[in-house]
């Protein structure tokens, strides 16, 4: 075991350098294009070393030192370069890291921590998770500082997570796709956080953006949300997952409005515009296996200390995943706070109406409320359909191919679901012209 020290100019070319930790004190050094500089032990950059790195420096923990396979940048020290930086254990970064057009691949198969000594946050153009550590030891965690991607970086997750705690990770990229996770079921990549903790995403398009978010703390849960901006102003919006029921923070399930029947008590969403005025469409992701069929979603309202039902939302499934959308948010609230519910069931069906065009029960419509998989058909006399509809708020006005329908009784057969249940009413109408 020993200590490599390095201070003088170096200029390292295509060629491996083996070593247990490499201390650079104060030096100045280049890795060239091509070059491999690999350390067992770790690399220390101090006393105002300077950092060029345009090949691939691999530092690995292959040693028996006790904080082995660390990258530490200090003391007045800079690190820049467009090359790559491979890491088995911590980034700690407490000087400056100039990023440009370089990679970071933190690959260990234990946890590994983005930290620092004195609160500088460090910037990455790319930032890549790999390994095959399980429960803790698939994390890379934030202490103590925040973090973010450049604005031309990606945020590559494969199948890890990125544990931020309390503290926000940052992708100022715009781009959509600037967020890559493995999307194989069971073992997506995702950002965990703790309050005030957020994943942050910037936008500027009209499509969607996957903000992809769990939890391994307790129940493992990958719960995504997508947002897409119905504008395209620059705007940022940030995604937190609470993997517990927000009764905890104070947000009472019990407290709700009378036209919800039951809350989601296993978890619930932070979301928030932090800047610009683009409204989006949530789409909130759930496993109804695990979690229930919900219907749904309630925002949290602080002046009335309770959840109300963001109302006219749709639902649908995207693999193994069923989700539940509110289109057109405009944040009417500062609260974050959203969770699945069901609604209280209403139904209205009348059995007569008038198509006369006097301006008075001229048109035939059901009056519902937490009903998916709606589907309507309305049958003559010879069974023959004459109006079929999967849209809640259609109108049959009394005609057939564009010519009005005879005088008489009809039929209706209404199939849809409520909770989950499958749900199917039957009866007649009388239409009258009189």
């Amino acid at each position: 075991m020993f200590r490599h020290y390095v201070a003088m100019l170096l200029l390292l070319a295509a060629m491996p350098l083996f070593g247990q930790i490499t201390v650079f004190n104060g030096a100045n050094i280049t890795i060239t294009t091509g070059a491999l500089v690999h350390c067992n032990g770790g690399v220390k950059i101090t006393n105002s070393a300077n950092l060029t790195n345009n090949g691939t420096l691999n530092v690995t923990k292959n040693s028996s030192l006790a904080l082995a396979g660390n990258f530490e940048n200090s003391s007045s020290s800079v690190v820049n370069g467009n090359g790559i930086y491979t890491i088995e254990q911590d980034w700690v970064n407490s000087a400056t890291f100039q990023a440009q057009g370089s990679e970071v691949i933190l690959n260990g198969n234990t946890e590994q921590l983005i930290t620092s000594t004195n609160g500088t946050i460090t910037e990455f153009n790319d930032l890549t998770l790999t390994g095959a550590g399980t429960g803790i030891n698939q994390r890379k965690s934030l202490v103590g500082v925040n973090s973010r991607t450049s604005v031309n970086g990606i945020l590559n997750l494969n199948d890890r997570e990125l544990y931020t705690g309390t503290q926000s990770f940052e992708v100022l990229n715009v781009v959509p796709t600037a967020v890559l996770q493995s999307a194989t079921f069971g073992s997506e990549g995702f950002v965990s956080s703790l309050d005030p903790g957020y994943l942050v995403r910037h936008t500027n398009q009209t499509t969607s953006y996957l903000f992809p978010v769990g939890s391994s703390d307790g129940v493992y849960r990958y719960r995504p949300i997508e947002l897409t901006p119905n504008s395209a102003n620059n705007s940022t919006y940030n995604v937190r997952f609470n993997n517990y029921s927000a009764d905890a923070d104070g947000y009472f399930l019990a407290q709700h409005a009378a036209d919800i029947d039951a809350a989601n008590d296993l978890f619930y969403h932070s979301i928030v515009r932090s800047s610009g005025s683009a409204n989006v469409d949530i789409r909130t992701h759930y496993l109804a296996s695990d979690d229930g069929e919900w219907i749904s979603q309630a925002h949290w309202y602080a002046n009335n200390a309770q959840w109300e039902d963001v109302t006219t939302t749709s639902n649908g499934s995207a693999g193994n995943f069923a989700y539940n959308e509110k289109a057109n948010w405009n944040f009417p609230t500062s609260n974050p706070s959203y969770v699945l519910i069901n609604t209280a069931n209403e139904l209205i069906i009348p059995n007569v109406f008038t198509p006369n065009e006097d301006g008075a029960n001229d048109d035939f419509f059901i009056i519902s409320k937490g009903l998916t998989d709606y589907n309507l058909v309305i049958v003559n006399r010879w069974g023959n359909p004459v109006f079929e509809t999967t849209d809640p708020t259609a109108v049959w006005d009394g005609t057939s191919g564009g010519n009005p329908c005879n005088e008489g009784t009809y039929f209706y057969i209404l199939k849809a679901k409520s909770s989950g249940k499958d749900k199917v009413m039957q009866g007649h109408i009388t239409l009258h012209r009189n």
